[in-house]
């Protein structure tokens, strides 16, 4: 059950509310009757669309302001958890100051935006300017809600999103991004030989857009690393292959069914992989796991198609491609080997791109569709999302420094961010807006362990306000 010293406080209430509901991406339609609800209980001017984006709207005094934020959250559990991301609530711990998850992701990312504005549009703050509350869905999908929602809604021009994860840290800048898609297609043959599963688990993984330079293992790369290892020292061939399951998470697990001569030397070699992987991760994945259990089928790839397989999972890159040389330690353009998916046809491979400069996106994009079609594969890509370019001449920036040095007592920070942000999105479809992203602190965002400390919501609440009062 969600912790009862929270259940009735600010903010918390509303929060506590959300992860009753499940509402992981394309999983919306409850809590998006959950806002219609809660506005028509208020009188609120709300509107919504068919794929469940909503608006709700406020009076106040001045000039409006849109907050936005979205609905959807990554479903990861830890392996062996039974939760029902379609049915089951989340139900996360206090332990001290941090409100965490500990089996599954908790949400917050980006619940704690949505319960903000919440509590905005249902409490008495005298002075505020007039509210534009968006609540986006399928975000974490690619941004679906954000492209499609009515433009219209939309009369402010100026936006803070609240999907941020640092106190004190002002965003105005992200990168854009696109997927490819790499389609391998299968050729069986009839198999004699025994066969095994061989299994990665226990990776960190991580956000591909915010952890990508953090040196994680990707879980397909070194499962792939395996299937090499048992073709060439066993004669082994590719039976099915999977890993990952998001295209903006880092894989934490993968798998492969192959068939050996021998399971009992398979499992000897995965044994001595699995130190070399720890040799290799050491400081960074502190419990990489990888087994190897025997396994029964009937049939298996061709040597040929087995090979380009293992080949192409090997060859794709993931991780950065080039760091920034205008912002300090800003990636600037990275991929990630988001997902390898087993099916009649064929493994189909899933990479997500990202950039904050176009042309470098699309150039990156075309390196990997170039890979694809030197290994025989049928390649698709996304149209993807824009950037949002940084404006270091923003009044809303400036409003929000003051700010920040009035309630929290320091300077803050301002950076662009190498995930993407529906800001350019939003921005692009609703005409030129000022804007910022701001949030509170989050960590583990799309991991089981996910967590948020609950005095940084408190004081970005008292932020927030201060900071819509002064426009």
């Amino acid at each position: 059950m969600f912790p009862e010293e929270l259940r009735e406080k600010p903010v918390w209430r509303f929060f506590a509310d959300l992860c009753a509901i499940p509402r992981t991406s394309g999983n919306e339609a409850a809590v998006s009757r959950y806002i219609a609800d809660f506005a028509g209980e208020r009188g609120l001017e709300h509107y919504s669309d068919p794929l469940g984006n909503m608006m709700v709207k406020k009076p106040g005094t001045g000039e409006p302001v849109v907050l936005q934020a979205h609905l959807d959250i990554v479903g990861e559990k830890v392996t062996g958890s039974t939760h029902d991301f379609l049915n089951d609530p989340i139900e996360p711990d206090l332990e001290g100051d941090l409100l965490i998850s500990r089996e599954t992701t908790l949400g917050a990312d980006n619940g704690i935006g949505a319960a903000l504005m919440l509590e905005l549009l249902h409490g008495d703050h005298p002075g505020l300017p007039p509210l534009e509350c968006l609540f986006t869905v399928d975000e974490e999908r690619g941004l679906v809600g954000a492209l499609a929602f009515p433009p219209e809604w939309i009369t402010a021009g100026r936006l803070i999103n609240l999907d941020s994860e640092e106190l004190g840290v002002i965003i105005i800048g992200c990168a854009g991004g696109r997927d490819v898609s790499i389609l391998l297609e299968a050729e069986y043959e009839d198999c004699g030989d025994p066969s095994v599963l061989v299994e990665i688990d226990g990776l960190n993984g991580g956000h591909s857009g915010m952890e990508i330079n953090s040196d994680n293992a990707n879980a397909i790369k070194l499962a792939a690393r395996v299937c090499r290892q048992l073709e060439d020292l066993l004669g082994g061939r590719l039976v099915s292959f999977q890993g990952g399951s998001k295209h903006n998470a880092i894989p934490r697990s993968a798998s492969a069914v192959m068939s050996v001569q021998d399971p009992a030397r398979a499992a000897t070699l995965c044994s001595i992989m699995k130190r070399d992987f720890a040799e290799e991760f050491a400081g960074i994945e502190d419990s990489i796991g990888v087994s190897c259990l025997e396994h029964q089928t009937d049939r298996r790839l061709t040597h040929n198609v087995s090979s380009r397989m293992i080949d192409t999972l090997l060859a794709l890159p993931h991780g950065v491609e080039k760091m920034s040389g205008v912002v300090d330690d800003l990636v600037e353009t990275s991929a990630n080997l988001a997902v390898a998916s087993w099916r009649e046809k064929g493994l189909e491979i899933l990479l997500s791109v990202r950039s904050a400069v176009e042309s470098a996106k699309n150039a990156h994009v075309g390196s990997i569709e170039a890979v694809g079609r030197l290994a025989g594969a049928r390649v698709s890509s996304s149209e993807g999302y824009p950037g949002w370019t940084p404006d270091m001449n923003s009044e809303l920036l400036e409003a929000a420094m003051v700010s920040c040095r009035e309630v929290l007592g320091e300077e803050p920070s301002v950076e662009a961010i190498h995930a993407g942000l529906e800001c350019g999105i939003i921005g692009r479809r609703a005409g030129e807006m000022d804007m910022i992203s701001l949030g509170p602190d989050i960590s583990d965002v799309h991991v089981p362990g996910e967590s948020v400390s609950v005095r940084s919501v408190d004081a970005f609440f008292e932020l927030l306000v201060h900071l819509l009062k002064s426009l």
